[in-house]
């Protein structure tokens, strides 16, 4: 659940797994190398906790990381 609030806390040694379950599942992102040439319009803000973008991890869409905090409430955490 801290992982839907601040995306960042899945790089540390516990949340790593769920950090690349999310990535396989195409719900997150890894963006900690990501340089500003490489991307078509404009980089990500550095940090957006609105939206859901930390420094070295995004979900991939706001309305991604609803559903899981959605999906999280009604399961349990």
């Amino acid at each position: 659940m801290e992982a839907v609030d601040d995306p960042d806390v899945l790089m540390s040694r516990e949340g790593i797994p769920l950090m690349n379950k999310l990535i396989e599942l195409n719900l997150a992102l890894d963006i900690s190398g990501r340089k500003p040439y490489l991307w078509i319009d404009q980089p990500p803000p550095e940090k957006d906790p609105e939206l859901g973008i930390g420094r070295h991890v995004a979900w991939q869409t706001p309305l991604h990381r609803e559903a899981v905090k959605r999906t999280l409430e009604t399961h349990g955490r």
